[in-house]
């Protein structure tokens, strides 16, 4: 499970519905994760996969 204390924001997601979505990876890097997303996508072009900033919850 995802840490919230985490510092991990980027995150690459798996559209289910336009409005639901699962998270598949997560990285501290922009570049890695673009760099895995098109990856993902080479590798898996029948689901769709998407880019999300996802920064933890950083409630006291």
């Amino acid at each position: 499970m995802y840490d919230q204390n985490s510092n991990e924001p980027w995150a690459i997601v798996r559209l289910i519905t336009p409005m639901q979505w699962v998270v598949i990876t997560r990285y501290r890097s922009r570049v890695d994760a673009e760099r895995n997303l098109r990856l993902c996508r080479q590798q898996i072009a029948e689901v769709k996969f998407e880019l999300v900033f996802d920064p933890p919850n950083n409630q006291g």
